[in-house]
């Protein structure tokens, strides 16, 4: 199954700019852009799966539907999904941030959307 181009390479700049941001000290930008990166990629799978998406940010929804699709997401991914979906609802406003950003956290984050992203890629090689 072949994800769709365009999401995939909005994804790819968002993870290539979250590990150029950490090198810049831009942590909580870098933990945002990871977000954005791993929900492009599921969206993606959902896009190549059923031809739409749901309309959420919200990581672990997207793993959840795509169980409806007869994926199975393993549970591990859930577990780092809600650490990332934070990242996305702290972020969006000024004066939101409740969490100490750090180069670990960074780090952390895009870690978290790399191993989503390599769940995805494999999945949708097994189903093509």
């Amino acid at each position: 199954m072949e994800l769709p181009g365009e999401w995939v390479e909005k994804a790819d700049v968002f993870l290539r700019e979250a590990k150029r941001h950490i090198e810049e000290g831009i942590y909580w930008l870098s933990c945002f852009e990871a977000q954005q990166a791993a929900e492009l990629y599921l969206k993606a799978l959902h896009v190549a799966a059923a031809g739409l998406y749901p309309f959420t940010h919200d990581l672990s929804e997207l793993l959840e539907s795509l169980k409806a699709l007869n994926f199975n997401p393993p549970d591990d991914l859930f577990v780092i999904a809600d650490a990332l979906t934070a990242h996305y609802t702290l972020l969006r406003y000024p004066g939101r941030k409740s969490v100490s950003y750090t180069k670990s956290l960074a780090e952390r984050c895009v870690s978290y959307a790399e191993r989503i992203i390599e769940w995805v890629k494999r999945v949708s090689e097994m189903e093509g």
